[in-house]
């Protein structure tokens, strides 16, 4: 990976270094303040280093995405060079998305709550800027690299794209919200039939909204796709600093939108082999029907073996339903499992 862009922010790569460790200077000042933001919206108090813990990673997390994105252009790709004024601002915009989600993480893991206070005002602001601006996406709406012509061409983008582009900017974030809430309110379905419960809160499909207003409807594919496996990193690290054993769902989605948004470039570039690549994969509906199909039949596998591990030790009871995870059912073992979490081995 080169460290010096290519006259993408217009930095050089020392510049490009420096504002990493202002970004990191700025999180250690902006954590406080989604702390204080997360006890608001919570009724228990925080835990001991929560506050602290916050801090560092919100200061390390605005460190990492300013050296992904600028330093590293993570987000550059042909299909899509904004102006350079809204490059900056897409930049702005996602560290925006980074402190909802920090906070949203903090409330999950605290109280098993994503409030809708997070939620719904982070999609409407996504919605909005995307709109407004005409120029912050990472993807357009559609882009087809399977015409026969496209090596003399480049992708087929509809031209009302070109044409319309706030237009196109209200298009592709309310897509984004739309797949993001789409896909995991149809998770919820299947394991609600496979486990005999929910694995996820409503609070899940309103945070993968969010998220889809920011990114848009392809990457929001690969961070339903990649969040199983962030499960494993994410479990370890709230093991060791806070001493839990089950985690829900939300921090999850959270890890997994921030690589897709960090490194989106690369994921969208990806071509395993000559006839094997993801950008193609996206301008076909058949093939992006198969895919769609797989994941979930994946998906309802890995859930009858989470229900075969777990065996009869679960016992379901109801509780009231508590700000922004709707359903209200919580599920209780001898584990101490609840509703939306997942047991760390």
């Amino acid at each position: 990976m080169r460290l010096v862009p290519n006259h993408f922010f217009h930095l050089s790569a020392d510049e490009a270094c420096l504002l990493s460790v202002t970004a990191f200077v700025i999180g250690l000042v902006i954590g406080p303040l989604l702390a204080a933001w997360a006890n608001r919206l919570c009724d228990e108090p925080p835990r001991r280093r929560e506050t602290l813990i916050t801090t560092l990673l919100t200061g390390c997390l605005f460190a990492l995405g300013t050296f992904a994105i600028v330093a590293l252009e993570g987000q550059r790709i042909h299909e899509v060079i904004p102006s350079v004024f809204w490059r900056n601002g897409r930049l702005l915009s996602h560290f925006v998305l980074l402190a909802l989600l920090i906070t949203a993480t903090a409330t999950d893991l605290r109280e098993y709550i994503i409030p809708d206070w997070i939620t719904y005002s982070g999609t409407l602001f996504g919605v909005l800027l995307a709109t407004v601006s005409g120029d912050t996406q990472l993807i357009h709406f559609w882009v087809d690299w399977n015409h026969p012509l496209v090596g003399a061409m480049g992708p087929e983008i509809p031209e009302w794209i070109k044409q319309h582009p706030h237009l196109h900017g209200l298009a592709w974030s309310l897509a984004g919200a739309t797949v993001g809430a789409g896909i995991t309110w149809l998770s919820r379905l299947i394991s609600s039939f496979v486990l005999g419960q929910e694995a996820m809160g409503f609070g899940d499909v309103t945070l993968m909204a969010m998220i889809g207003s920011f990114l848009g409807w392809q990457p929001m594919v690969f961070v339903f796709l990649l969040a199983p496996f962030c499960g494993i990193f994410v479990g370890i690290a709230v093991k060791t600093m806070l001493n839990r054993s089950f985690v829900p769902y939300g921090p999850y989605l959270s890890v997994a939108a921030l690589i897709v948004m960090f490194y989106w470039r690369w994921i969208w570039q990806w071509e395993p082999t000559p006839h094997v690549s993801i950008r193609k994969l996206f301008g076909d509906i058949p093939s992006l029907a198969i895919l769609a199909a797989v994941s979930f039949v994946l998906l309802s596998v890995l859930l009858a073996i989470a229900r075969w591990w777990r065996g009869s030790a679960l016992i379901v009871v109801e509780f009231p339903d508590q700000v922004g995870e709707g359903g209200g059912r919580r599920a209780e073992g001898g584990d101490g499992a609840k509703n939306g979490e997942t047991p760390i081995p």
